[in-house]
């Protein structure tokens, strides 16, 4: 059932209206992206999957001819597919069916303080009842990219032989910033990839921290917040995995954590990243491989 997302501000009475570069923004409707990537709840899982891997989305509204009825998420795919060879049932078997959402002319700081405090990353916005639109911790950040940016740039610079290992599945070629990157390049780079968020290392390659959208939303909703660098507003305790770190741990870890990719390093230094999406993939793709080897743990 949807649930209409009331909100107490508490402390954050006070805060200032969001802006952006398109000017003044105070309601859903000025952010929210129209025209909703969802799936019927008699679906089957699979189709759940493509429309997911498909368009790169953690998150997909599940709706019928009476609306929206819930909504299933990356993670739920994620511990499906670990847990079992073949998915039976429809999409309307495993979906969440209590879901936050708001109106389009709902205030837009009561979305950002949602995706702040919560572990979802993007909430249903709805018209008349029906749904409409999503906006997601990415849409935030992408309409508040140069908040912060200066009025004139300044230059910156920015095992096992046979056992499934995190270097089979990891993505390398990584977007990354320096704990002294603007937070404007950060906001860039997060909205212009559509991430969750950015690795932080030192000039080694050494990961110190990951500056994520939750963090940038919890900058956002500070009224006294100033034009800064990555390293004030970071998360300097990150976990880990060695690229030689078996992959059914990494996977245990994104199924019972609230984040979506771990960084994975090669002799202390950072070499590639592992999401729930690549593990969804992998899984999809080489499904007898997989459970062949889950059978040997």
């Amino acid at each position: 059932m949807a649930t209409k997302g009331h909100l107490s501000v508490n402390n954050f009475t006070n805060i200032a209206t969001m802006q952006s570069s398109h000017g003044e923004i105070t309601k859903a409707k000025d952010i929210a992206r129209y025209g909703v990537v969802s799936v019927n709840k008699n679906a089957s899982v699979y189709d759940a999957i493509d429309l997911m891997v498909k368009h790169d989305i953690t998150g997909l509204p599940v709706v019928d001819d009476t609306g929206l009825r819930g909504i299933i998420s990356e993670k739920d795919v994620l511990k499906l597919l670990y847990d079992t060879e073949f998915i039976g049932g429809c999409v309307g078997d495993y979906m969440t069916t209590e879901v936050l959402t708001f109106d389009e002319e709902d205030d837009i700081v009561d979305i950002c303080q949602c995706l702040m405090n919560n572990n979802f990353r993007r909430v249903p916005v709805l018209s008349h009842g029906k749904l409409v639109a999503i906006i997601t911790r990415a849409d935030l950040i992408r309409a508040n990219k140069d908040r912060f940016r200066p009025t004139k740039l300044h230059d910156t610079t920015m095992a096992h032989p046979n056992f499934l290992l995190a270097r089979h599945v990891m993505t390398c070629g990584l977007l990354t910033v320096s704990r002294h990157t603007p937070i404007y390049r950060a906001m860039e780079l997060i909205a212009a990839g559509d991430i969750t968020g950015l690795p932080v290392v030192d000039d080694e390659m050494k990961l110190v921290g990951i500056v994520s959208e939750k963090d940038i939303i919890n900058l956002l909703c500070d009224p006294d917040a100033k034009a800064g660098l990555v390293q004030d507003c970071m998360t300097r305790e990150v976990t880990s995995f060695d690229w030689d770190d078996s992959l059914f741990e990494i996977c245990h870890c994104l199924i019972n954590n609230n984040f979506r990719r771990i960084p994975i390093l090669e002799k202390g230094k950072l070499t590639g990243i592992i999401s729930r999406r690549d593990i969804i993939i992998y899984i999809t793709q080489n499904r007898e491989h997989f459970f062949s080897q889950k059978s040997k743990m």
